[in-house]
Parts: C-alpha cells; sequence; structure tokens
C-alpha cells in the first residue's frame, strides 16, 4: 500500500526520532536514494522507461556498439535510449529518485537527486496571461454594446473542476516540467513545500483562492505519479541554515540563492541527499508568442486583416524550434521567433530569455529539435 503523503499535524507519542511528524518516515524516502550518480548521464529502455543513469564511459561504449541511441529531452538534457532488451529487472533493489519543489507565485525552484543532488532547476512560470485576458474582456465587451445585431447574452457556468487561466499556466507548465523529467529519470517520491495562507486575517484573501484551487490540481496530478510529501515552509528554512546555503531576496536573480538552494534543503533534509556544487542549474521558460488573431483591434485600411501572431506560415520551422545558425563564422543557437514574411524573408532567432539574436536567411537556419514550449539555459 503507497504511504500516506503528508497530511495535517500528527503528534503521535513515542513516535521515533527519524519519524517525521506527518506521516512519512524519512528512512522510507532515504531508501529510494540509493546511489550517487555525479555527471551521469539518463538512460531510457528500449519500451520508453526510465532506467538508472550510467557512467559518460559506459554511454559512449552503447553508442558506439550500436546498442543505444543519443536523444534530447525537452529540458536540454542530453541522454540514450536504448536497442537493446534489458536482462535484469528495472531498477532493481528500490533504487529511485527524489524530486523536490519548491512553488511560488512567478518563480519555482527544483533539484532532483538520489544520493547526492544530480539537477537544480529554477522554473519562470508564464507572466503574461493576465494581461491578455485584460485585452479579451474589453474587446468582448466592445463587442456588446456596438449598436448591431447580435444574440443575447447567455452566461455558461465553469463547472465543478474550474481553474482561473492564470493558475491553469502556471500548474500546467509546472506539471510538463515534472513529467518530462520523470521520463527520464525513475522517481518516486516528490517533496513539495506547501503553500499557506489566512484567508481570515487578511482582507485580500478572497482573492487568494486560485492560488488554493491550483494547488489542489498539482498535488492530485504529482500522486498519479509517485508518492507525495509536503513540508513547511519553516522546516525548509531551518534545512537551509542547517547545510549553510545562501538565500538572496532578489527572486529574479537567475542564481542559486533564489529559488533552487531551497529545494536543495528539502533534499538534504528529508532525503539524506548530498549537497552537490558541482550540480548542473539551468532555467527554465515558456515562450509566450503572441496568438494569431482573426480579428485585428483596430480598423484596416482597405477592410483586409493581415496575417498577425500564430506559430506556423506553412513553411517548414515554427516558432519555437530549436536551430543552429552560423554567422561571420560564429556558431549560434536558439528558438525561432519569426517566421518570413512577404516584406521581411528572414528568419528571426532568439536566445533562452527571449532576446534576439538576429535574422537570418531560411538557407543558413539548420533545424536541430521540434519546438516543445519549453525554453532551456544552463547556467552553471
Amino acid at each position: 500500500m503507497r504511504p500516506q503523503p503528508f497530511g495535517g499535524r500528527n503528534r503521535h507519542p513515542g513516535r521515533g526520532e527519524n519519524e517525521m511528524e506527518y506521516g512519512v518516515s524519512r528512512n522510507e524516502i532515504s531508501k529510494a536514494c540509493a546511489l550517487y550518480f555525479s555527471e551521469r548521464i539518463p538512460v531510457v529502455s528500449k519500451d520508453g522507461r526510465p532506467l538508472m543513469p550510467c557512467r559518460p564511459a559506459k554511454a559512449r561504449k552503447l553508442l558506439s556498439s550500436g546498442k543505444a541511441e543519443p536523444r534530447w529531452s525537452k529540458l536540454g538534457l542530453f541522454y540514450i535510449q536504448l536497442r537493446i532488451d534489458v536482462k535484469s529487472e528495472y531498477n532493481g533493489g528500490g533504487q529511485s529518485f527524489v524530486l523536490a519543489h519548491d512553488p511560488g507565485s512567478r518563480f519555482d525552484g527544483m533539484a532532483l537527486g538520489c544520493k547526492f543532488v544530480q539537477l537544480r532547476f529554477m522554473v519562470i512560470l508564464p507572466q503574461k496571461v493576465p494581461g491578455k485576458m485584460k485585452n479579451r474582456r474589453e474587446l468582448r465587451r466592445g463587442r456588446r454594446y456596438r449598436n448591431c445585431r447580435r444574440r443575447p447574452y447567455r452566461p455558461r457556468s465553469p463547472g465543478p473542476y474550474w481553474i482561473g487561466p492564470t493558475q491553469l499556466a502556471k500548474v500546467l507548465f509546472r506539471l510538463a516540467v515534472v513529467r518530462e523529467l520523470c521520463c527520464l529519470f525513475p522517481i518516486s517520491h516528490f517533496i513539495v513545500e506547501d503553500v499557506r495562507f489566512n484567508h481570515f486575517r487578511f482582507r485580500h484573501g478572497k482573492h487568494f483562492s486560485t492560488a488554493e484551487i491550483g494547488k489542489t490540481r498539482y498535488y492530485s496530478e504529482l500522486r498519479g505519479l509517485g508518492v507525495l510529501v509536503r513540508v513547511e515552509g519553516w522546516q525548509t528554512k531551518l534545512w537551509r541554515e542547517g547545510v549553510g546555503l545562501e538565500k538572496v531576496t532578489r527572486k529574479d536573480a537567475l542564481i542559486l540563492g533564489s529559488h533552487a538552494n531551497d529545494a536543495v534543503a528539502m533534499l538534504w533534509g528529508l532525503a539524506g541527499c548530498g549537497v552537490n556544487e558541482g550540480a548542473p542549474f539551468y532555467v527554465l521558460r515558456r515562450p509566450e508568442f503572441a496568438r494569431r488573431s482573426l480579428h485585428r483591434q483596430n480598423f484596416q485600411k482597405g477592410g483586409v486583416r493581415p496575417l498577425f501572431g500564430g506559430t506556423s506560415n506553412g513553411d517548414f520551422l515554427r516558432k519555437g524550434d530549436y536551430v543552429e545558425v552560423e554567422r561571420a563564422g560564429k556558431v549560434n543557437r536558439g528558438w525561432v521567433c519569426g517566421l518570413p514574411t512577404e516584406t521581411t524573408p528572414l528568419v528571426g532567432v532568439m536566445d533562452a530569455r527571449g532576446v534576439r539574436i538576429g535574422q537570418f536567411a531560411p538557407r543558413k537556419v539548420r533545424l536541430l529539435q521540434r519546438g516543445h514550449n519549453i525554453l532551456w539555459e544552463r547556467v552553471i
């Protein structure tokens, strides 16, 4: 039977020192962290099941012998997929990984570890959704008050499982990152810092219900992937101070001290993972391209609406594709942000932070990977 996730406080007398006060023992989670994989290559079986990583020498041997194929994940991680059947059992001995997550309103911190920390992430959540919803609301209200024939207003019920668009975008992006990691590593436990808010003490608590709904949706999805373990914010602070990790006040800083160190502290305090200073640190964000506009906001001369927005115009390349370009003998890699048009027959390429590198001729752009709606940047 699967252990119950951390719920309300459960202060039973006689509980051992290794037993947390939320129902799941620390030793139980530590059993999932069996070995230390430093600079290991993720391995996926022939049928797509994640296996325990291997050393780079072993990966090169498998690739040279034709027993494995090179692959790149949506997060920019290199891994290999076996072309042969595995004779032994999958992850024998109960070895698995633990993923720690420190959620926030605009930025998240994640850390993946076995016996030591293997990967660290900073996730930048979508932030332009409220502005887009405001523009859509203004256009809808403007159409209602026009002096023209229209059908009457028909209110629609959102349903029992409705979630606000702003929270939905954040939850879906978090799940996209978590599911991609689950496809590469055998993750069995998820440690999440629980979001708490006093609805009765603060007057603006009525607007916090959307975060509660999003949290509930996110937790339910994680329970379907593994064992969910929830911790408190004060526990994360104690673990971070105990291991000696820094914490900066600037939340938008692309450094470990902004959010990733909190996730590392949770792995150290609850799963017993050692702090690996050489673990890679990635920054992930979602590209926010303009959607295709069927009706322009302003009047167009001649009544002809030009094309605007969208991710494809019928050509081979699409917005969000990971490409490689060469200019003046220098090779750059980035994501397609602009497609050729009648006025500008060039392809725009941007970096992971959304800054355009330049515009290039289509013949100089080489496709490396189709877009997966995730921009990644390795900082360390």
